[in-house]
């Protein structure tokens, strides 16, 4: 009747599509204006032209009774003219009713499908019994207005009961049995119609969502994996232009090696950065252990390295290495540490100092590691989050501990078992 009425993904015009500008401009005036303007956005709407351009062909069928008329005029010359009219009606209440009602009160569609039954109902003094053929563009308006279905249901049935109704009442049932059987047929098809565009309409939003919540999930993602590339070389960098500043006076050779360090450091981050960028960046933990060794140093804070990482899982290394990285430069940019000591094993990692130890501050986010809470979210940043999502990947836990003679104890150690997933 109505296939290919509305294309799905074409939403239906609701109450929030009228802009703020144009509900503020309206607000102040008469009632009656604004309404009017509602209509005209409705019925300007492109999915009100996608109704109507599928409503033209339920309107073929109502040629039938005009042709009838005009070849068979059993009530007299104006017959043909009052049902020509009558059809002309109805068929423009057809096209323009589902785009007017859409998403409006269950109530309101009651009162103005009834309104059309009744307008229908002029009809029989014309045309008789088979005014019935009429009530069949009920059920497709009301299943085409985005109703619940639950109204959509009934309005089926009260149509196929009136139809029988005055069918039983006017003897005729047994000439006329099949317009029950095809409205039945249509309306229930129609349901199911519409309830498939809104399911697609709603698929449609949920994709876009999904994809809105990637677009996040990614930018979330970029900015940790910027910190972790720049953060820490960044950190080395600073200590290193500090250092090389207080030494070009005292020291001119080491001021000029470190200087070196710094341009060597400076070149090592462009490249990782347009490795993150380019996507295939990789971490390697004897890399990180020989730039843990250098950060450490030009902090004036005495490194306790593993002298190979061979003894961890091959699985693990990347995200160890990862781990060492943002563990190192939290104590070369907070901890104030002397020492830092590393521990390697096969699906462990440790490091530990000897500076201020955890903060008042961080006590929340050290409980939030062990919880999987998000108060590290809140305070500490990409850091330590984008440590503990790395953790996550590789299903291991993530544990930050005060030392037992001060200090920090950061430890990842990834449960034994199943083969842990690459975090790359």
């Amino acid at each position: 009747m109505t296939t290919g009425a509305v294309e799905a993904g074409d939403r239906p015009l609701t109450l929030m599509d009228v802009t703020t500008e144009t509900r503020g401009a309206t607000a102040g005036r008469n009632p009656f204006a604004a309404l009017v303007r509602d209509m005209r956005d409705r019925l300007q709407s492109t999915g009100a032209r996608r109704w109507f351009f599928g409503s033209l062909w339920g309107l073929l069928y109502l040629a039938i009774p005009v042709i009838l008329a005009w070849v068979y005029p059993d009530h007299g010359p104006l017959q043909p003219i009052l049902v020509t009219i009558l059809v002309l009606v109805l068929g423009a209440l057809y096209v323009v009713l589902p785009p007017l009602l859409w998403n409006r009160p269950w109530p309101v569609a009651a009162l103005v499908y009834a309104g059309y039954l009744g307008v229908s109902c002029l009809a029989f003094p014309l045309i008789g019994v088979n005014t019935v053929w009429f009530w069949l563009y009920v059920p497709v308006m009301v299943s085409m207005s985005w109703l619940p279905v639950r109204f959509i249901a009934a309005t089926i049935v009260v149509v196929v009961v009136a139809q029988l109704a005055v069918l039983a009442a006017l003897n005729d049932f047994a000439d006329l049995w099949y317009a029950v059987a095809l409205t039945t047929s249509i309306s229930v098809m129609m349901l199911a119609f519409g309830q498939q565009i809104r399911a697609t309409v709603r698929l449609r939003d949920a994709q876009s969502e999904i994809a809105r919540l990637a677009v996040v999930d990614e930018r979330e993602r970029f900015a940790r994996d910027m910190h972790d590339v720049l953060g820490h070389s960044l950190t080395v960098v600073t200590v290193k232009s500090e250092l090389a500043r207080k030494l070009v006076a005292k020291d001119p050779e080491r001021a000029e090696a470190e200087l070196g360090d710094i341009e060597r450091l400076s070149r090592a981050a462009l490249a990782d950065l347009r490795a993150s960028v380019a996507g295939y960046r990789a971490m390697t933990l004897e890399t990180e252990l020989s730039a843990a060794n250098a950060a450490l140093v030009a902090s004036d804070v005495v490194p306790h390295l593993p002298a190979s990482a061979s003894v961890v899982a091959p699985e693990l290394r990347e995200t160890f290495a990862w781990v060492l990285r943002e563990a190192v430069t939290n104590v070369v940019r907070h901890a104030r540490a002397k020492n830092c000591w590393v521990a390697l094993e096969k699906r462990a990692i440790i490091i530990g100092d000897d500076g201020r130890g955890v903060p008042a501050s961080m006590s929340a986010s050290a409980l939030a590691f062990r919880s999987g809470g998000t108060a590290a979210d809140q305070q500490n940043g990409h850091g330590l989050t984008g440590l503990r999502e790395r953790a996550a990947k590789i299903g291991a836990a993530v544990t930050i501990e005060p030392g037992e003679d001060g200090g920090t104890i950061v430890a990842v150690r990834a449960e034994k078992g199943p083969k842990a997933r690459d975090a790359g």
